[in-house]
């Protein structure tokens, strides 16, 4: 599976040029957002570009029915997101957000993260979690 990050699905549904590479990933493997995820997508998308959430469900939903799976969040996750953090977060080195430590949390051997942040592509690839770099790497 593909585990989206936020800046994936904003891009997706932002249109923006990295979003047709999150498209395609989709169309070639089953994928999936984390609730963290999905609420970090509302938070940014009403934020930054004056999405109404409401529109953010019902984009979301179509989403949903093209294959995206959205991933709940249990307590042995929950637990290893939290360890994860402890171990990899440094604020200058390494600021991984606790949504980044939980997407790393989420994957299983299977699974691929897709995002473009520098910092989470190199903490994935450290725990041997498969990654695809979208678009040009940054630290967002």
């Amino acid at each position: 599976m593909i585990l989206l990050d936020a800046y994936a699905v904003i891009a997706l549904l932002g249109a923006e040029r990295t979003g047709e590479q999150v498209r395609d990933l989709m169309r070639e493997e089953p994928s999936g957002i984390g609730v963290v995820q999905l609420s970090e997508t509302v938070d940014v998308l009403s934020r930054r570009y004056r999405v109404a959430p409401e529109r953010t469900r019902a984009a979301v939903r179509t989403l949903g029915h093209a294959g995206l799976s959205v991933l709940a969040l249990d307590e042995p996750t929950s637990w290893r997101a939290g360890e994860t953090r402890a171990r990899l977060y440094h604020r200058a080195r390494t600021p991984l957000s606790l949504a980044d430590c939980v997407l790393l949390a989420s994957a299983s051997p299977d699974d691929r993260v897709a995002t473009a942040d520098r910092h989470l592509l190199a903490a994935a690839e450290s725990q041997g979690t498969a990654t695809v770099s979208l678009g040009p790497a940054s630290s967002a």
